[in-house]
């Protein structure tokens, strides 16, 4: 019998909305790979001013673009997030006003328009893809970039491996080792999540997890290999906590203890534990350029120096601080001293409001559903990575894209609990919640 017109239509509707799909995640894809700043910049930028490519500038403007038009596609959703992320958006006020007073203006426009939009990114991410949508996207974009990274080892060792300093340390595409390790490192907790709950795919995130873990290892960066031991830590005491209330709380009290113990060895005798993770005491001269930089914050504590203009080889304040350590002083590395430079005490304080809250719904979150866990695992990784590098408000960064987007995210599940995945009593969530939330349509939060 020949089919009706109505079942052609929808057949029609069906394959035109998967097209759309399949050409928007690609999209998404490309950016994402965008956004971790991976080999282009090393071919087209210079190391200590990466806005020296005209043609790196240029290649952003398609991206906001595409940026811009998800937002307004999806501007109800986008509201609704803007208010349940208010400190966040006050953040991005102060920093778009930052030019005002800023110390090279025109600078802190273009850039302050370009965190602006890495923002939005992250905020469209959260508001148009489910749960399991979003995280499969970023785990495929980490397993791309894995495999790329091997690859350019083997086809171009002198290009992806150290020689000068650090000799022997895989660095990949990006600058330096610590870069790679740092993104290998939370790319391996992510893929790892996705092993334990997305079934379908569980041969291709444990593939993910090896090859991720072997560059942390590769790079030889101790924060790296301190914030992929941070996410499994998580991910175990997430299993663990399902096990029942007696061992939940003997868990957390036993965390406790240790941490406290860890606390109190980094305030007494830091040594010890800096010489068992192959690190001085000043953490490679970090804390030289931490104690210069208080002096800088002081002399403009309120509204900052205007986002990116602090380090400009120009500024004076930066030059005081390179003459003061005795070296070219990129960074802060450390992102909320970053965050105080660009935009005072008054962004800080915003960016710190931001992250206890994005913590507390997490732990909110992760009394009844993995997907907490995961959450408070990005936040752990984001805090101990922020404490040695500056990842915090930084422009066309996918660590602030993943930021926003599991904060935002995260926000519009406890809003809409019944549109998130149901998480079943504690003593069945080890052998049932894997599956209902990544595995099946049934389990995804859908926005």
């Amino acid at each position: 019998m020949p089919a009706s017109p109505t079942g052609l239509q929808d057949s029609q509707r069906t394959l035109t909305q998967t097209v759309i799909l399949t050409v928007e995640l690609g999209l998404a894809f490309i950016c994402l790979v965008l956004f971790t700043e991976g080999l282009l910049p090393r071919l087209f930028a210079s190391e200590y001013n990466t806005d020296s490519s005209a043609f790196l500038r240029l290649l952003w403007l398609p991206v906001y673009g595409l940026v811009a038009i998800g937002c307004l596609w999806k501007f109800r959703t986008m509201v609704s997030l803007a208010v349940r992320m208010p400190f966040l958006i006050g953040l991005l006020a102060v920093t778009a006003a930052s030019f005002l007073w800023s110390l090279d203006p025109a600078l802190t426009e273009r850039r302050s328009i370009a965190v602006v939009a890495t923002s939005l990114a992250g905020f469209y991410l959260a508001a148009r893809y489910d749960w399991r949508t979003l995280l499969r996207l970023m785990g495929a974009v980490w397993l791309f970039m894995a495999v790329i990274s091997i690859g350019s080892v083997i086809v171009a060792p002198s290009f992806a491996i150290m020689s000068e300093i650090h000799p022997g340390a895989w660095k990949g595409l990006w600058w330096e080792k610590n870069t790679l390790g740092g993104h290998m490192a939370r790319a391996a907790f992510l893929c790892a999540f996705l092993y334990i709950l997305d079934r379908p795919w569980r041969p291709v995130w444990g593939v993910a997890v090896f090859l991720c873990s072997a560059l942390v290892i590769a790079s030889t960066s101790k924060t790296a290999l301190l914030g992929l031991m941070l996410g499994f830590a998580i991910l175990f005491a997430g299993w663990i906590s399902r096990k029942g209330a007696a061992i939940t709380i003997t868990c957390l009290w036993t965390g406790i203890v240790l941490s406290s113990a860890f606390a109190a060895i980094m305030l007494i005798e830091p040594g010890i534990i800096l010489n068992l993770l192959g690190r001085d005491a000043t953490l490679t001269g970090r804390t030289d350029i931490w104690n210069v930089l208080a002096d800088a914050i002081s002399d403009r504590p309120l509204l900052g120096y205007g986002y990116g203009a602090f380090w400009q080889l120009d500024s004076m304040p930066a030059n005081r601080v390179r003459s003061a350590t005795e070296w070219l002083v990129p960074t802060a590395h450390n992102g909320w001293l970053e965050t105080a430079l660009s935009v005072g005490l008054i962004g800080l304080g915003l960016l710190m409001a931001n992250f206890v809250l994005f913590v507390l719904r997490a732990a909110w979150f992760s009394i009844d559903n993995w997907l907490g866990i995961f959450a408070l695992g990005v936040a752990g990784q984001f805090l101990l990575f922020s404490l040695s590098e500056s990842n915090a408000l930084q422009q066309n960064a996918i660590i602030w894209v993943t930021y926003v987007a599991i904060a935002a995210k995260t926000a519009i599940s406890l809003k809409r609990p019944a549109d998130v995945p149901y998480s079943p009593p504690r003593h069945l969530a080890g052998r049932r919640q894997g599956a209902a939330v990544i595995g099946g349509g049934a389990g995804a939060s859908r926005s």
